[in-house]
């Protein structure tokens, strides 16, 4: 992996200067958060510091973009996974910074935090993932400039080690599972991470080197480091490497051994310069003088001299150059005799091998009338009076790192000695070459290796007036026993006690602080909970909330970490702890988290919903309360203008809009009424008023409001309305109604007395018809009821003189009105001449329903009453029965005065049905 940032060079010298490190052990025990993803977000790679803050264990090759349960940005709204700062990084491939975002955990904790994801990149430029560092900020906004400094030099630092290792590293479990694999194992062994992990480490064992891993295993499991052992492994095409490995054990937060990490370094070219080695001793002695001048010469000119004068004399040429590659790879001359610039110039960079060239063969030309060169090429060296040359190679440390020449004025054939001391000449060159320059490599690593303990030294002093100088409080213990704990001036002036005093509770009883006592959760910590102590046992407490308890009945609340302090063999030696005060932000925490309580019951209580539109970005934001009355999921609101349109009823939106317009070039308050069309086609009534918050605001101006559901406002009005208009139709008919019977009433009967008791009678049943009715709400009344209360005032218990019989019918109101004056006009007549009139007579109603032609049948039947013969005329009641049922509701009547009582049809439409 290659980091996608360029590294400071005070960084870049300061890594180049170790070894390959372990990267995986080291991300594995780093107390910074970091894990990493492929190129498609899926999460690859995470420490336990990441699942620490995240609270949960994030699932590799399932989880993507984050580790957290749930992101929020810094306002409180929710953040898409898919649009956090690692997901933008992925999309724009480059490094995101400072966005400040909010992980939530899954029990609901909170934990503010600054991400630092960087791309990585293979050789191509193809970007292949990334990597994100996570620096919690909890609290710790005075010092967020520091903190974010220091994560992007921990990003740097990581994505560096990553990019300066040549080397193969790679990790497994305990049980040889490869489960990580970086790309210098890529380049050694020929496969990709793809192709390995989670596959067993014996993929790479050549035959007869079966037995090795059990070995290595074993002393993994009991702790014990592999250095620098040699042996061979199998690449991918079959072919052998030999290389140098080292195994370390990979521990996890509690210390027990989860791994191993290899460290493997391919050794073949060592291995042949070291065969080549003992072919070229013999050679030694007639190269004797060039060595002594080449080990003798402290600066590069001294050997290029030495060498020009050394090919000159061993070949017998007449001129000589030396050419090394440069940074891009193109060969320069270096040093020369005998050359003129014009042909320096023109043959400046040809090569006949290019820089990745492995073991080149020298190039003898006899002739150069007769190679096989470009005409342009050699017209040039034929200008320059070159008649043949010789092309050796100069290799150093196994990499082709230029070539020295030897031209003669005329065609030459090349004898096996001077083959031979070519060959022999052009390593000792090289080599001479690579120690100067690794000699000045060493000088600058020195040089840079003192500035670094200087700065180091000052840096100490400096982190010391640092510590001193903050406003933080600082406990620091030396020894793993606590039994002395210092602090820092902001320690010592919080606790109210001296400086320089001892502060542990670990300490002899005569030297422990007094005045004091601390709590966490409630509950008093004794001296071995603490985080001093806690980190002195070699753990890491992060994120510790206590309260200090003072014996005045104060109290202030601090939230810090504290870290193991080790040496350089890994021993636990101390404890360093840092806390902040949040004793006011618990305070502000617990009034805000009480007024957003009271707020969040006065929506909830008047179902209303909260919203704002960012007038410069056109951001619109809904409370979570908004997305319920719109039937949303929680988070699943766009946050656009068009997003809140889509639900409005098409007939409603120019409305809207209009409404919309109108406050934006007013910047009056918003005010509109509209429908809204749910997911489900449920129609909802929004009530929505809005506000402009001043034009300067920090935020921008915005709109801000609610809207509330009116449904049931709306319907009530709708109700009302429709009620009123029924109310005005009933009126009017019943008061045609009541012209009717008074008309009717007093026409026929000559007797003024007896008319205005019929009348009078008549109207009560009318109005006892509109009581049920309006008991129901005008829904509808009992036939059963129409005809109890008309019979009602005649029941005799006694002799059961009454029948009803049929199904529960409901009327509506206008067959409820004209039924009920029916029912009245046929009781009173049966009281005054039929079956009602006498002791022994008996009146039963019966009713059925046809619900194929939608038709009520009534059959009214008398018997044990006085003989009964047809009237001489017609009265009211008869009027009633066959004309105004038949006029009013279509009904058909038939009346039969039988001698034993009056049997009465009636045969009406029953638009509503039996119930």
């Amino acid at each position: 992996m290659c980091s996608a940032e360029a590294l400071p060079k005070k960084l870049e010298s300061k890594i180049s200067g170790l070894d390959s490190p372990d990267f995986r052990a080291v991300l594995d025990a780093l107390p910074v958060a970091v894990y990493a993803t492929d190129q498609a977000g899926i999460i690859t790679y995470f420490n336990q510091a990441a699942a620490d803050l995240a609270g949960r264990q994030p699932e590799l090759g399932k989880d993507r973009w984050c580790v957290s349960w749930e992101l929020r940005r810094s306002d409180g709204s929710i953040l898409p996974p898919d649009e956090c700062p690692l997901t933008q990084t992925l999309k724009q491939g480059r490094a995101v910074r400072g966005s400040e975002i909010v992980a939530v955990r899954p029990d609901g904790t909170m934990v503010p935090i600054l991400p630092y994801p960087t791309p990585i990149f293979d050789k191509s430029g193809m970007m292949t993932g990334a990597i994100n560092v996570l620096v919690d900020i909890s609290e710790r906004k005075g010092s967020e400039v520091e903190s974010r400094r220091q994560a992007e030099l921990d990003s740097r630092y990581l994505a560096a080690i990553v990019e300066s290792s040549d080397d193969a590293i790679v990790s497994k479990d305990l049980n040889g599972i490869i489960t990580s694999w970086n790309k210098g194992a890529e380049h050694l062994f020929g496969y990709t991470a793809n192709e390995v992990v989670g596959k067993p480490i014996t993929i790479l064992m050549p035959p007869g080197h079966e037995d090795e891993e059990p070995h290595i295993l074993d002393r993994i499991r009991n702790g014990v480091r592999i250095d620098h052992y040699e042996t061979k492994r199998q690449r991918k095409d079959g072919s052998l490497v030999d290389i140098s490995l080292t195994v370390s054990p990979v521990r996890n937060a509690t210390g027990r051994i989860i791994g191993a990490s290899k460290i493997a370094r391919n050794i073949t070219e060592q291995k042949r310069a070291e065969e080549l080695m003992q072919a070229r001793l013999r050679e030694q002695a007639s190269l004797y003088r060039l060595t002594e001048k080449l080990h003798r010469a402290k600066g590069i000119e001294e050997v290029y001299d030495a060498a020009l004068d050394a090919i000159r004399a061993a070949l017998n040429c007449s001129r000589a150059s030396i050419l090394l590659f440069d940074q891009s790879d193109t060969m320069r001359f270096v040093a020369w005799s005998g050359l003129s610039e014009h042909y320096r110039h023109a043959v400046d960079g040809h090569s006949p091998w290019t820089s990745d060239a492995r073991d080149p063969d020298p190039i003898f030309v006899k002739d150069v009338a007769e190679a096989d060169f470009s005409d342009d090429l050699k017209a040039t060296i034929t200008s320059e009076g070159i008649a043949a040359l010789g092309f050796i190679p100069l290799i150093a440390g196994g990499r082709l790192i230029g070539k020295f020449m030897a031209y003669y004025d005329k065609p030459h054939v090349f004898s096996e000695t001077e083959i031979s001391l070519s060959v022999t000449t052009a390593p000792h060159l090289g080599s001479s070459i690579q120690r100067i320059r690794a000699e000045r490599a060493r000088q600058l690593a020195e040089e840079q290796l003192r500035r670094n303990e200087a700065n180091e030294r000052a840096r100490a002093a400096e982190l010391q007036a640092i510590m001193e100088a903050v406003p933080t409080p600082i406990w620091i213990t030396r020894t793993a026993d606590c039994r002395v704990i210092e602090g820092n001036r902001s320690a010592y002036e919080l606790l109210h006690l001296p400086s320089g005093s001892n502060l542990s509770f670990s300490a002899p009883a005569d030297e422990r602080p007094s005045g004091f006592q601390t709590f966490s959760a409630g509950r008093m910590l004794s001296a071995d909970e603490l985080p001093v102590q806690r980190a002195a046992r070699g753990e890491e407490v992060e994120n510790f909330e206590e309260e200090i308890r003072f014996a005045d009945g104060k109290s202030r609340h601090l939230l810090g970490n504290a870290t193991p302090m080790r040496n350089a063999l890994g021993e636990v030696t101390g404890a360093v702890a840092a806390f902040i005060d949040i004793t006011e932000r618990k305070q502000t925490e617990e009034a805000l988290r009480e007024s957003e309580r009271r707020l969040k019951m006065a929506l909830d209580a008047g179902r209303m919903g909260a919203w704002e539109w960012n007038l410069q970005t056109g951001r619109v934001i809904w409370s979570p309360g908004l997305e319920v009355l719109h039937h949303l999921d929680p988070g699943t609101f766009e946050e656009t203008l068009s997003d809140f349109k889509r639900d409005i009823h098409p007939a409603d939106l120019p409305a809207v809009e209009q409404a919309i317009e109108k406050a934006l070039a007013t910047r009056e308050d918003y005010h509109v009424a509209y429908r809204m069309r749910l997911l489900d086609g449920t129609i909802r009534w929004m009530e929505a008023f809005g506000r402009f918050s001043p034009p300067e605001s920090a935020a921008g101006e915005r709109l801000v409001g609610i809207c509330m559901d009116i449904t049931e406002r709306k319907e009530a009005e709708a109700q009302r309305d429709l009620l009123v208009a029924e109310l005005s139709h009933r009126v009017k008919n019943t008061l045609a109604t009541v012209n009717s019977i008074a008309r009717q009433s007093f026409s026929t009967n000559p007797d003024a007395r007896d008319a205005q008791r019929s009348f009078d009678a008549r109207i009560r049943a009318l109005a006892q018809a509109h009581t049920r009715l309006a008991e129901a709400r005008w829904s509808g009344v009992s036939l059963q009821s129409i005809f109890s209360d008309e019979l009602a005032p005649y029941r005799n218990e006694d002799v059961d003189n009454i029948s009803l019989d049929g199904p529960p019918t409901t009327l509506p109101p206008k067959h409820a009105l004209t039924l009920g004056m029916a029912a009245h006009e046929l009781a009173t007549n049966a009281a005054k001449h039929g079956a009602l009139s006498v002791k022994a007579g008996r009146v039963s109603v019966d009713w059925a329903v046809d619900p194929v032609e939608n038709r009520l049948s009534i059959r009214w039947n008398e018997t044990g009453g006085p003989p009964v013969s047809p009237p001489s005329h017609n009265g009211f009641g008869r009027l009633l029965l066959e004309r105004v049922l038949a006029s009013d509701l279509g009904g058909d009547v038939r009346l039969e005065f039988a001698s034993h009582g009056l049997n009465c049809t009636i045969d009406v439409p029953y638009l509503r049905g039996a119930e």
